[in-house]
């Protein structure tokens, strides 16, 4: 199984309501996309990260006559139902009328003042290539890396064995990577019935293995 990681790019006026709407000016960013949904002939339900004044996007939101409905939760996650546009349609078409899986979430940045969406595609070579063949003329395409899949290399978190998760997933709850820290290793131990010092020690090795895993990768993009 083989990835390609591109970087596509839009006039903000063309594609999706919200990206001519929020536009950076308002302290409102799109950070990214966590899945995409096609609701008939009724347009698309997302979930997206949003960050900034969320009071302000609510109200922005309600401006827009192509939103159908929305909710947005007290962190930046919002539900947003809206209608299709025809360059939205053909740019979808990629993913749901090809062989191949986009990796979720979608990350956002930009470039030129423009929106600009960085999405990673899975699948055969072939099937991949006849993806990539259709993404439509008004999109500009940029080729970030390509090669063969490994799950270590995308997901940092598939180096940790299913207790050290546990540990993370429980720390990160707790709010123990929170500024300033939320929880202390004592009470990720009473949670896990353990001892403070095995906290210590499981969070130290995460730590190292995610670190690594990341440094790793960096490396193999370097060298791509």
């Amino acid at each position: 199984m083989r990835y390609t990681t591109l970087t596509l790019g839009w006039d903000d006026t063309e594609l999706h309501p919200l990206t001519a709407a929020f536009t950076g000016d308002e302290g409102i960013t799109i950070e990214s996309l966590h899945y995409v949904n096609s609701v008939g002939d009724d347009g698309y339900a997302e979930l997206s990260h949003l960050r900034g004044d969320l009071d302000a996007a609510r109200d922005i939101l309600e401006t827009i006559s192509e939103v159908r409905a929305f909710d947005i939760s007290a962190d930046g996650i919002a539900y947003i139902h809206y209608e299709s546009s025809p360059l939205m349609d053909r740019l979808l078409a990629v993913i749901f009328d090809h062989a191949v899986v986009l990796t979720w979430p979608v990350s956002f940045h930009r470039t030129n003042g423009n929106l600009a969406a960085q999405l990673t595609l899975l699948g055969t070579e072939d099937a991949l290539s006849q993806a990539i063949a259709t993404i439509p003329a008004e999109i500009d395409v940029s080729l970030v890396r390509t090669g063969q899949y490994r799950a270590s290399v995308h997901d940092p978190l598939s180096a940790l064995t299913d207790r050290q998760r546990e540990v993370l997933d429980t720390a990160v709850r707790a709010g123990y990577y929170e500024v300033p820290r939320e929880a202390t290793h004592r009470d990720i131990a009473a949670e896990l019935s353990v001892a403070p010092g095995t906290v210590s020690e499981h969070l130290q090795r995460i730590e190292s293995n995610l670190v690594s895993s990341l440094v790793e990768r960096r490396g193999r993009d370097g060298q791509r």
